[in-house]
């Protein structure tokens, strides 16, 4: 008996052993998944460099911004206990950005709150994003507030991580349900320059911050803003115009503010003339004589004096008589300044040239590319026949040629301000007539973006690309960084195509371009087709490749070339030119395909039917890929042509289902017939995503995902999640995928909970679990 007991309560006690380090490792492994959970959702909110554009602003002149932080209304905002928004508002070339970079970096941020910042500008598309500007603010708060990232706040993140960081109203929540926390303590967010936001998200922030700040809260969320004086930014905050509401608005533009500005301008050209005399050894009456000159006329701004000084420095030569001259001709406004800086260039064509690179760049060009972009020639046919500039006399060119017109950051060119891009660029509302400025107003849009793709496209016809082309096995990046221009011109020549009108005499070379036989066909497009992050179509034709892209015209002309098959199929994937266009929305070359597959006078032939409902590998139509990228016009011409609704693929989805588990109602809507009522709560997503995972369908798995409609950690009958069918199939991106969505049933845990409950039934040794326990733990 004694013995029995013993046994048993040496068992009992070693059980007890194993369940308490079972606990420990289990600990060990929630803190680990936790912290990577938080690195996955920080690093997917922190891909802007926001500290880098913020840091692109100059840093203020002791004695300026000294007026702002002084005045009654920014200090009431700065002590206030509660929540309350702070709007800025003044003209161009005040120095509102450098006055935000101060407030930042020595003003605002204490041991006592948190202060977060976005820099908007127009030059980068992410940088005009609210979206961005969201992310941003979110990373800078956790980063510094790690306890305010919630478990709640993880799960709607892993739910759905693509629709959650683009998401206005889900990054606008998280950051209120983060500012609500007892933890949070005061938190600031500056957001300068919110005129250059887009429209839309700064119309989503207006009305959230009239929102925030129409109703009374617990909590302490500021902001301040900084913009122009535009009436459309007004009006949307008329709401808060209400005295008693937490709102103030200080306006830079009003004359009391004005003449604070003006006096520290005057600091400002004091100090800038002080240094300008040092470098060109200016005597004390030369340096006077500037100074007065400045001084003398009205309406003077930062960005005024930043200007015209500039052009004095520029002049190595200077002298007492060119100081006179160029103090009695000083230019009266910014516009006069620019015009004078851009008519000191010793090319008019090249410079006007370069800037209409700029502007219609899809992003900043680097001075290597930019360099071959200005040298090519008619007459350029490969790499040997261009001389490029070596990279800091390019430098020195690009500043002859513009001035301080353009601005140099981490060797890529951009505009120096935004008024810049105003001055150049003709919109719809500027009034060109009566203009004594030679440079106002001189681009259009559509001739810079014609300027550029043909640049790209004729770049794309060097020898090299051909001869020596990049083969599927090379290093990719290894092959573009040795051919400059290269990772440009092959990702947005179409872009700048579709922006331009196509010529007559360009058609020709476009259709070159998409001849799938030549080398630098395949090329161009497997560097264009890692962007897209899906494997390389193989046999991917020339009437696929302009179907993709939407090169009607040029889709129209293949079509009537002899021995043109409309409906073949590339060997990856299985679709057909008609498919790829539907996937991409392009309207107009899929009503050229639909015709050339059967569509005469109205009716639709048996022939012109089936091919509007030929299946890729995975049993998908062209509608289904319409539907999965919401592509209005394009669905309705596939249902006009007879497109089915109801064709399952292999998992069993179909363009209906589609439709109802992407939880988009109006596409739905267009799916039924005689107007049926559709339930978007259809419960058919669990099936199509375990399915999906199994048989490793990747683009279905995050389109459930991504439409919430349904969670990754859900079960079968057997109690299998999609994560555990996509291990078990061996479905490796799915697998990868599913685990940075971190689940709620992560797969590591259930590898961990059932080894080890597995191993305390089979052994009883203590030294012969750990080492799986350690084991396990290091995974």
């Amino acid at each position: 008996m004694a013995n029995t007991f013993n046994n048993t309560a040496g068992t009992i006690g070693y059980q007890g052993s194993v369940n308490n380090y079972g606990s420990m490792v289990f600990d060990v492994v929630n803190n680990q998944d936790r912290r990577a959970r938080e690195i996955e959702f920080l690093t997917r909110i922190g891909k802007i460099p926001y500290r880098d554009r913020k840091d692109r602003n100059p840093e203020r002149i002791p004695g300026t911004c000294e007026w702002f932080v002084a005045h009654g209304l920014f200090q009431e905002w700065q002590e206030s206990k509660s929540s309350r928004m702070l709007w800025v508002s003044a003209d161009p070339g005040c120095g509102k950005s450098v006055l935000a970079k101060y407030l930042v970096d020595s003003v605002l941020d204490t041991e006592s709150r948190t202060t977060c910042y976005f820099f908007f500008k127009d030059d980068f598309e992410d940088q005009r994003n609210v979206v961005s500007a969201l992310c941003s603010i979110l990373h800078q708060l956790f980063r510094r507030k790690p306890a305010l990232l919630s478990d709640t706040i993880l799960k709607e993140f892993e739910d759905g991580p693509v629709i959650f960081t683009s998401s206005f109203n889900s990054l606008w929540d998280t950051l209120l349900s983060a500012a609500k926390d007892k933890r949070a303590g005061e938190i600031i967010c500056l957001l300068d320059a919110i005129d250059e936001c887009e429209d839309n998200g700064r119309s989503q922030l207006a009305k959230a911050l009239c929102k925030l700040y129409g109703t009374r809260s617990d909590f302490n969320l500021k902001f301040l803003l900084t913009s122009r004086p535009y009436s459309e930014i007004r009006q949307g905050f008329h709401i808060l115009e209400i005295p008693g509401l937490p709102v103030i608005h200080l306006s830079g533009e009003s004359e009391v503010e004005m003449e604070k500005i003006s006096r520290e301008i005057d600091v400002f050209i004091r100090v800038s003339v002080r240094n300008i005399g040092t470098r060109s050894e200016l005597t004390p009456d030369e340096q006077q004589l500037l100074l007065r000159e400045l001084t003398r006329v009205p309406n003077r701004t930062y960005l005024w004096v930043h200007l015209t000084l500039d052009s004095i420095k520029s002049d190595i030569n200077i002298n007492q008589t060119k100081l006179t001259e160029v103090a009695s001709n000083l230019p009266k406004t910014v516009d006069e300044a620019y015009n004078k800086i851009l008519s000191k260039s010793h090319n008019f064509e090249e410079a006007k040239k370069l800037l209409q690179i700029v502007i219609a760049a899809a992003r900043p060009l680097t001075l290597k590319e930019m360099s071959l972009a200005l040298d090519l020639r008619g007459n350029h046919q490969s790499y040997e026949d261009l001389a490029l500039r070596p990279e800091e006399r390019f430098r020195r060119n690009v500043r002859d040629l513009c001035g301080l017109f353009v601005t140099i950051v981490d060797s890529s060119i951009y505009l120096f301000h935004q008024t810049a891009k105003e001055f150049l660029v003709q919109n719809d509302l500027a009034n060109p007539t009566n203009n004594d400025l030679i440079w106002k107003y001189s681009i259009q849009p559509r001739d810079s973006h014609r300027v550029l793709a043909k640049i790209c496209i004729q770049h794309l016809f060097f020898a090299e690309f051909e001869t020596n082309f990049l083969d599927k096995d090379a290093i990719l990046s290894e092959y573009v960084e040795s051919h400059v221009f290269l990772g440009y011109s092959a990702k947005y020549w179409m872009t700048h195509l579709h922006k331009s009108e196509i010529e007559p005499d360009e058609t020709e070379s476009i259709m070159k371009l998409c001849d799938s036989n030549s080398k630098r066909c395949l090329t161009w497009l497997r560097v264009y087709w890692t962007s897209t992050n899906t494997d390389f179509p193989e046999n991917f034709t020339k009437l696929m490749i302009a179907s993709y892209f939407g090169l009607a015209t040029v889709v129209k002309l293949i079509l009537k070339s002899d021995g043109i098959d409309p409906n073949s199929k590339d060997d990856t994937y299985g679709r057909s030119a008609l498919s790829w266009a539907a996937g991409n929305g392009f309207d107009v070359v899929v009503e050229h395909l639909i015709k050339a597959s059967g569509w005469k006078d109205m009716w639709l032939s048996f022939r012109g039917r089936d091919q509007v409902n030929s299946v890729d590998r995975y049993g998908r139509a062209p509608l289904v890929y319409a539907v999965w990228n919401r592509h209005v016009a394009t669905i309705e011409l596939l249902l006009k042509a007879g497109a089915r609704v109801d064709s399952a693929d292999e998992i069993g989805g179909t363009p209906l289902s589609y439709a109802i588990c992407s939880g988009n109602d109006e596409v739905a809507k267009l799916l039924f017939k005689d107007g049926t009522t559709v339930d978007l709560r259809d419960d058919r997503s669990r099936g199509l995503l375990l399915s999906a995972a199994e048989k490793g369908h990747e683009a279905v798995v995050k389109l459930l995902l991504e439409a919430g409609k349904v969670g990754p950690d859900i079960r079968d009958a057997l109690e299998r999640t999609p994560l555990s069918q996509a291990v078990e199939g061996g479905r490796v991106a799915i697998a990868q995928f599913l685990l940075d969505q971190k689940v709620k049933t992560d797969y590591q845990y259930y590898i961990v909970s059932e080894s080890i409950g597995c191993l305390c039934e089979l052994v009883l040794d203590w030294w012969l679990i750990l080492p799986f326990l350690n084991m396990a733990d290091s995974k």
